[in-house]
């Protein structure tokens, strides 16, 4: 299989990942399944690193700082910036919430700015506002019968952005280190797992901080992580074969697989057709310029 079929098929279960948050939360247990997720990324990623990166090179150089950057990298994504896409998510609904989090790689320019001292180019520039633009087709004044857009949704999204950026960023140092990716992911995805089990046991003690993660699991929580470690390891298989730009333009294809399957789950989220098959062209040609 390709590596563009295998990054079209992470856009779709993206996308399902994204309209069964939704769904869950119709029937939402404890945090909507979003420790499951964390613990399925770390499993998944574990398993396709001992399958496909057996090979350590010998006294890899500066081992501790690459498992350091991928640690980081995992709590501001897999921890962090999983979580405020949950909330996101379940506010705003799947399809909003995934097209705010196209605004990552926007994010991610000054964010390589900052910590690596890479100013941003023309092509940034412009991948950018087509980026931006995308989003303010869809989040344009919407007719008087739509409900109200709750500004504190709207904000997590935004943070959900900002701190996946910071974990690209962050994550491509470790990667020059030691170009792992499969690793990098799983170190990620633990330090993510410690941080919720931490954190539950710290706010209300360890029986029940640790049986309200793990003891209220539905179908949509199963569902959604296992269609979010899904699309997290098909993306690093497709990497392998496909350029990095082709695989994020096929990636931005998932808000339009979201608002498929929101369709078909029934989901309370109304979906605005038109604007989304104009935002969705200008989100992939944005992608496409800043990575090409």
């Amino acid at each position: 299989m390709t590596g563009e079929a295998f990054a079209l098929l992470a856009a779709i279960a993206y996308g399902f990942a994204g309209a069964s948050i939704a769904k869950g939360r119709e029937v939402s247990q404890g945090d909507n399944g979003l420790f499951l997720s964390v613990v399925f990324t770390a499993i998944l990623s574990g398993s396709l690193c001992m399958m496909t990166e057996a090979g350590w090179p010998g006294n890899p150089a500066r081992m501790t700082d690459a498992i350091a950057f991928f640690a980081v990298a995992g709590l501001l994504s897999t921890a962090l910036g999983r979580a405020t896409m949950f909330y996101a998510t379940e506010r705003i609904g799947a399809v909003r919430a995934g097209l705010l989090r196209r605004l990552a790689p926007v994010f991610a320019a000054p964010a390589a700015f900052l910590l690596l001292g890479q100013a941003p180019d023309a092509q940034v520039w412009i991948g950018g506002f087509l980026l931006l633009a995308g989003v303010f087709v869809y989040f344009g004044k919407h007719p008087v019968d739509a409900a109200p857009l709750p500004r504190h949704g709207v904000s997590l999204g935004l943070c959900s952005a900002v701190l996946y950026a910071l974990a690209y960023t962050v994550r491509s140092g470790g990667l020059d280190i030691l170009p792992y990716p499969s690793f990098g992911a799983f170190v990620g995805a633990v330090a993510a797992c410690l941080w919720f089990v931490i954190g539950a046991v710290l706010r209300l003690g360890v029986t029940t901080g640790i049986r309200g993660l793990v003891g209220r699991v539905g179908v949509w929580h199963l569902a959604t992580a296992v269609a979010l470690s899904m699309g997290q390891v098909l993306q690093i298989f497709a990497l392998n074969t496909a350029s990095v730009a082709v695989v994020a333009a096929l990636g931005s294809l998932d808000v339009f697989f979201t608002a498929i399957f929101s369709l078909g789950f029934r989901n309370r989220e109304h979906v605005f057709w038109k604007r989304l098959c104009l935002a969705i062209p200008l989100a992939i040609a944005g992608t496409a310029v800043l990575l090409f």
